[in-house]
């Protein structure tokens, strides 16, 4: 089930966002995300996020606006569509999505590209000075053409 963000659910979120980017990343150094943990924290509730919950949050995706801040799911719960469930409640909300990955995950690449994202630019981050890239999908409400169409 997908429901709204609870104020109960920081704790198990942030265990997500830790592990996730320290194992998508592992070419940024842990310690990042350790360091930025307590502010993310603090920020994480000003999102709109959404969470999978199945006795228990399995994963989430975080929104500001139209730009997904992270989706993230918990290691033992991936390849299950539990991501494409939550991008699906995202694609319902926005007629248009961003995202910025970092162009060494290549699995985040490849997930948002069969999801009918396509790559828009390239930059570097400027927290990690690592290559991003920054991806777009085009939702269609109104007729069910092409993969980021509902």
């Amino acid at each position: 089930m997908i429901r709204e963000y609870q104020p109960a659910d920081l704790d198990s979120i942030m265990t997500i966002w830790l592990q996730g980017n320290e194992q998508a990343h592992d070419f940024i150094p842990a310690e990042f995300f350790r360091t930025n943990y307590e502010l993310v924290k603090s920020i994480m509730p000003a999102s709109e996020i959404y969470v999978q919950d199945l006795d228990g949050v399995k994963g989430f995706i975080g929104l500001m606006d139209n730009y997904i801040a992270g989706l993230f799911v918990a290691t033992q719960y991936r390849h299950q569509g539990i991501g494409q469930a939550l991008l699906q409640k995202a694609k319902q909300q926005y007629n248009e999505l961003f995202v910025n990955v970092y162009k060494q995950n290549e699995s985040a690449i490849a997930f948002y590209l069969s999801q009918g994202f396509v790559v828009i630019s390239e930059g570097i981050n400027e927290e990690t000075n690592q290559p991003e890239l920054l991806m777009q999908c085009k939702v269609n409400h109104t007729v069910k053409i092409g993969k980021c169409a509902l």
